[in-house]
């Protein structure tokens, strides 16, 4: 029998027997013990009729396939209908332990414990199924706490994409490790400053008062997050991107866009000492417009300083290390 038929426009619609025909199909596979093919059967008879039965059939395939949170999102759908009785809670409460939704769980059981029911023994085995999971979960973060600081200790020699990757991975830890292995990060030599400053500013977001020593092109400078502002908010950062908006933006898009990039680059190399870099923001936007060959108001013997000064030999400074990373 042919399942779907198609419109002129070309939208497919489903025969109202083929719902039906899926339950069928997804209880055999079940039978059978393939559960990936019944999940794929009840899905579609879902879609085509959303009843509570069709809903927990669905829900059950995803359990088995370990798709929890698929199953917690599509039992919430009939929620009423798992409150109903309590072999159903009782499932839907070991799609939230599998699913990692310990509060939600732990409150319906013991709000069953509470109603002194006389066969109370399925609430007191969720009860040390929730406790049971939460260890292997608990076990299972500090194996990947541990392999993460074990990464943060060999960074440096680690190329620039892969130093990218596991700064990625330590945003993942609790903030008392992300402490640890930022202490570790952030005094080393061969860690680029980009993922430095990623660390940094993360630190400032949750207001870390600790002392970190910060390696910064070769000079050892302590320093401490809560006192620091984000690059974004630095008086000097705001005031390059007003000239360059100003200047370039409107009158040639692409080269904004360039220069903007770079820009954004020398920022987050030179935080937090961007001000010590960068003493006048106006004449770090005509260095950038000098490197494109642009025409710029600079008198010649401005010109002449901006050659020999000490930003225009940060600038080259800061260009070689990006070039390190190409």
């Amino acid at each position: 029998m042919k399942e779907e038929w198609v419109k002129d426009m070309g939208e497919k619609i489903e025969f109202p027997n083929n719902y039906e025909a899926y339950i069928n199909k997804g209880l055999k596979y079940v039978d059978l013990g393939d559960m990936k093919e019944a999940e794929t059967c009840f899905e579609k008879a879902y879609a085509i009729k959303q009843e509570p039965k069709i809903n927990a059939l669905y829900a059950t395939t995803l359990y088995q396939n370990g798709e929890y949170k698929k199953a917690k999102a599509i039992t919430d759908e009939e929620i009423d209908y798992y409150n109903s009785e309590d072999n159903l809670t009782a499932f839907y409460v070991s799609i939230l332990i599998k699913g990692h939704y310990f509060i939600q769980a732990e409150k319906i059981v013991k709000s069953k414990l509470a109603q002194n029911k006389k066969d109370a023994s399925k609430w007191h085995s969720l009860s040390k199924s929730i406790e049971k999971e939460k260890e292997q979960v608990q076990l299972q973060n500090e194996k990947k706490y541990e392999a993460i600081l074990k990464n943060v200790f060999s960074m440096g020699n680690q190329s620039f994409e892969i130093q990218a990757r596991t700064i990625k991975e330590v945003n993942q830890l609790p903030l008392p490790l992300f402490i640890k292995a930022a202490t570790t990060l952030l005094s080393n030599p061969f860690v680029n400053g980009i993922a430095k400053t990623t660390v940094l500013e993360y630190l400032i977001e949750q207001k870390v008062d600790n002392t970190f020593v910060l390696e910064w092109f070769g000079e050892q400078r302590v320093i401490k997050p809560v006192e620091i502002l984000p690059v974004a908010k630095n008086k000097t950062v705001q005031e390059i991107e007003g000239i360059l908006k100003e200047t370039i933006e409107n009158n040639d898009p692409v080269l904004f866009q360039v220069i903007n990039q770079e820009a954004n680059l020398h920022f987050m190399l030179l935080y937090p000492f961007i001000d010590e870099v960068i003493e006048s923001p106006s004449q770090w936007v005509s260095l950038y417009l000098k490197r494109y060959d642009q025409v710029h108001e600079v008198s010649t013997k401005d010109s002449v300083s901006l050659e020999s000064n000490t930003m225009n030999k940060w600038m080259h400074r800061l260009n070689d290390e990006i070039q390190k990373w190409i």
